[in-house]
């Protein structure tokens, strides 16, 4: 059985994209997506479009012809339904590029983040295993095969840095190795969601996965309401995007206290989105300006989530240069003391 197709958030940016290039153009939906498709070098993506093609020379809408290929995520569905039954598919289309160029972008920063540490592991395995497995028994035969009678201090050393080295490089490995396996299994719908759960909640990731959830909730509820959708529509629309629990929660509570609250009010009491960008919100949202601010707030939040990814990588960069230069220091240590010691007596 073939698997079904997924797109990327940046092949669904490039999608989004061309579909407003050919609504502004003039170009109807079913020759685009004929256009787009004879384009298509990817197999998988071509019989889709294909398929949507068909569909909409059978006169189904835009939105139901995403659906049925299953190969589209349900927000991006639902936004155009909103912009077919509104009128302003072409503005919807624009917004959805922008949302997904976000995500694509928020992506790209979290692969980075992963790609860091794993490189930094394996030079630091590559290094030990030079030292402990060429290095270090070099010099125990050199010591060996001399007639100067090596301090015991100092055939200690030799012998730590053997132990240490070996270790250190094991653990290495094993992190390597279990590293591979978590990346093997978020390939999967059931490892991803217990990751991300386990990101929400992990002391060095829970700022981070809170920010970026919030980032995203921001987002699509900016996209959304320039789509014209009633507040409290877009909220419950939100809360399905956002995959945070916590995140997730106070969207429901807001929900349910909408009926008696506006929109900033809601926000503030569950504090989501909390500081200045939440009193801009309360303030838009009695001069009517959401809108406006809602797309400001969006940007503040990608150049706010770009700067913790950045001081985070950073962070994270110097942490592991530092305990890579104590561990090889530390090792070479070890061979120099021995070294010193002969230089020594010969002297």
């Amino acid at each position: 059985m073939e698997r079904e197709k997924k797109f990327t958030a940046q092949e669904l940016a490039g999608f989004c994209s061309q579909v407003t290039s050919m609504l502004k153009s003039g170009i109807s939906l079913e020759e685009g997506m004929y256009m787009l498709a004879e384009e298509m070098e990817d197999v998988h993506t071509k019989n889709i479009l294909k398929q949507v093609e068909e569909k909409l020379k059978q006169n189904n809408s835009f939105h139901s012809t995403l659906k049925t290929s299953k190969a589209f995520p349900t927000y991006l569905v639902n936004m155009v339904h909103i912009g077919e039954t509104s009128g302003k598919l072409e503005d919807v289309m624009q917004a959805m590029t922008k949302y997904y160029e976000r995500e694509d972008a928020i992506q790209d920063s979290i692969r980075n983040v992963i790609a860091l540490p794993l490189m930094m592991f394996f030079m630091i395995a590559i290094i030990l295993v030079a030292l402990v497995g060429k290095i270090l028994p070099m010099f125990q035969s050199v010591f060996a095969n001399l007639d100067v009678d090596v301090a015991v201090i100092s055939s200690k050393l030799m012998n730590l840095g053997m132990w240490v080295g070996r270790i250190v490089a094991g653990v290495s490995f094993a992190v390597l190795l279990v590293a591979l396996v978590l990346f093997l299994w978020y390939q999967t719908a059931k490892g991803k969601n217990a990751l991300k759960r386990f990101s929400t909640k992990f002391f060095a990731t829970k700022k981070t996965a809170d920010l970026l959830a919030t980032g995203r909730f921001v987002s699509s509820m900016s996209v959304m309401i320039s789509s014209g959708m009633d507040e409290q529509e877009a909220m419950k629309m939100a809360g399905d995007v956002v995959d945070h629990e916590g995140i997730q929660k106070k969207i429901k509570n807001c929900c349910e206290e909408m009926g008696e609250k506006s929109l900033a009010e809601a926000l503030r009491q569950e504090k989501i989105v909390t500081g200045m960008q939440g009193r801009r919100i309360a303030i838009a949202d009695r001069t009517g300006m959401l809108e406006e601010v809602f797309a400001d707030v969006s940007r503040q939040y990608d150049e706010k989530i770009a700067d913790q990814m950045g001081r985070f990588c950073t962070k994270l960069e110097t942490t592991l240069v530092l305990g890579l230069s104590v561990v090889v220091g530390g090792v070479l240590l070890a061979v120099m003391f021995p070294l010193v010691s002969i230089i020594t007596s010969i002297g």
